[in-house]
């Protein structure tokens, strides 16, 4: 029932256009309810007795009373419709704001193919409830309900026995909404799980390519639709047997009617124009209930599909603006931080570390893959909470500063800058949304991407494709140095940047991150050692834990250190890193 609540609670901005699509559904459903009347006066007044004139005006009575009930009808649908769609439009836009606003954490527990499944297929399922169907189901109840009136009005005595059959259907309805809403939950959940499939394929159709695993990727895609269609099955089977129960019911309730009613008849206790009417009217309830029945496994599955939309309507999100809002340019600190994933807690990540960074100081992070080194730009980013220690900006716990400005005071260009699929302005306005044209060529030609964006018949206005696929590497990773150097930050992240380019954009690259070296607070990780000889200090990372610290020639001197290690296997002299 709460769920119910929530559904309606949504359409409250919508009231002034669902009150007047209740107002041209009570006027259809009255002039629905109206038209067996006429009927019954063109049998007993004008065809019995041969007039004439009676027929003419019952026919036009009978014509007035349907174009009332089609104009009324349409209106209603489209009030009811519009409102519904309106409804799902906002309900839409604030679940993908609550996505967004979950803190990284969730995403690690959540799958993609999930969670567009609750942006798709359960708001399509809303969508249906929540404008159509619930026009339909005020319009099929007010006519049950009005022609349930019109048949004690038409004849008490065959209306008991409907009376007597009601009951027994009303219960099985329950039931079978109980059962139809747990099935749909569960088909909802597989058809989420298949979706994540596709995305995830999709996203990696190259890699999938260039492994021809097609058909590894289709087999994985069905088996996953087979476990929806099974349950899909089940529904409708339940379906089925519920349809042909109300309708053999049903069916044998008016063979009842003519019998009982033709023996009222020939006893003078009824008249043929009344029993019509009287038939008219079943039919019309009959229908409406059988609109109302299948209505109601719609409404099962919408309400099954609202469930799973509200737990993540109702989830706590971010809190983006409490705390200090100016961070300092002052030193960053880590002191003695241990840190395990929430999604792996027995596994450290971590383990004590501590290191400073001053003001337009830089320092490259290294070590082998898996020792923390990108852990720790998750906490410097707010991501995630230390499980002990402090990180510091000045004399403050990072946490004490509001997010967006904590996060707004950082920059980073990772090893797979992510590109939204718009054009090379919006990209590398991203890191800075308020910014003029002439600062976004100003940051483009800092990172050496004025150029080669010039060279695009539409420059700056050129689309980008989804994730960037239209630029090569090099020219994506320079995109990203733009977008950073746009937003000014005091602390710059170089998160492997060059490790995947080839020799001619890695020298481009690393050109347009050394004019940056010395202007603000630096942190490179980098696998790539030759990118780290001119910093300022080298931490050596291995498993969570600093092991060395100093400048690449104090390292390098240490042939028993790790960072030695690890440049011998990079380098087959030491000339090459000299």
């Amino acid at each position: 029932m709460s769920t119910i609540k929530k559904l309606l609670g949504l359409s409250r901005s919508e009231w002034p256009l669902l009150g007047r699509g209740l107002f041209f559904l009570a006027l259809s459903s009255a002039a629905l309810l109206a038209y067996p009347q006429a009927v019954k006066k063109i049998i007993d007044d004008a065809l019995i007795y041969k007039n004439l004139s009676q027929l003419n005006t019952a026919a036009f009575i009978a014509l007035g009373v349907f174009i009332i009930q089609s104009g009324a009808s349409a209106l209603r649908y489209y009030y009811f419709t519009l409102a519904g769609e309106q409804t799902v439009k906002r309900l839409r836009e604030r679940l993908f704001s609550q996505i967004l606003g979950q803190d990284v954490a969730f995403f690690d527990r959540s799958k993609t193919g999930e969670l567009l499944g609750r942006l798709s297929s359960d708001t399509a399922l809303l969508q249906n409830a929540l404008s159509v169907n619930i026009s339909m189901l005020v319009r099929s109840g007010v006519q049950a309900l009005g022609g349930l009136g019109m048949l004690f009005f038409t004849s008490a005595k065959l209306t008991l026995f409907i009376l007597v059959i009601i009951p027994p259907l009303g219960f099985l309805a329950a039931q079978f909404g109980k059962r139809v809403k747990a099935i749909s939950r569960r088909g909802q959940d597989a058809l989420a799980t298949s979706t994540d499939v596709a995305e995830s394929s999709l996203a990696a159709v190259r890699t999938v390519k260039a492994f021809v695993q097609e058909d590894f990727e289709r087999q994985r895609y069905s088996a996953r639709l087979d476990a929806s269609l099974l349950l899909s099955k089940d529904k409708i089977r339940q379906v089925a047997w519920f349809t042909n129960l109300v309708s053999l019911l049903g069916l044998g309730a008016i063979v009842f009617i003519i019998w009982y009613g033709g023996r009222l008849v020939i006893a003078d206790e009824l008249s043929v124009g009344t029993l019509t009417s009287f038939l008219l009217y079943v039919i019309t309830v009959a229908f409406s209930v059988g609109m109302l029945g299948s209505l109601w496994t719609d409404f099962m599955s919408a309400i099954g599909a609202g469930g799973r939309i509200f737990e993540l309507l109702e989830r706590p999100v971010e809190d983006l603006d409490t705390g200090i809002k100016v961070v300092p340019t002052a030193e960053i600190a880590f002191r003695d931080v241990h840190f395990s994933y929430p999604s792996r807690p027995e596994f450290p990540i971590l383990k004590g570390v501590s290191f400073s960074i001053a003001p337009k100081e830089t320092v490259a992070i290294v070590g082998p893959s898996g020792s923390g080194k990108s852990t720790i730009v998750q906490l410097l980013l707010g991501h995630y909470p230390p499980s002990s220690g402090e990180v510091t900006f000045g004399d403050r716990l990072s946490h004490d500063y509001a997010l967006r400005s904590l996060r707004a005071s950082i920059g980073v260009v990772s090893q797979e800058p992510v590109l939204i699929s718009e054009t090379l302005l919006d990209n590398i306005r991203y890191g800075a949304p308020g910014a003029t044209e002439e600062a976004i060529v100003a940051a483009a030609r800092k990172a050496f991407a004025h150029d080669f964006i010039m060279k695009f018949p539409d420059g700056y206005q050129t689309l980008v494709g989804e994730r960037g696929v239209q630029l090569s590497g090099g020219q994506k990773q320079r995109v990203a140095i733009a977008r950073a150097i746009l937003r000014n930050p005091q602390l710059l992240i170089l998160d492997e940047a060059t490790s995947s380019l080839d020799t001619e954009s890695e020298h481009l690259v690393q050109k347009a991150l050394e004019e940056q070296l010395g202007q603000r607070a630096t942190i490179v990780i980098a696998h790539r050692l030759s990118t780290v000889k001119r910093v300022d200090k080298i931490l050596v990372l291995e498993d969570g834990i600093i092991v060395q610290s100093g400048t690449h020639e104090e390292l390098l001197r240490d042939s028993a250190g790790l960072y030695h290690t690890l440049v011998q296997r990079q380098f087959t002299t030491q000339k090459e890193i000299l």
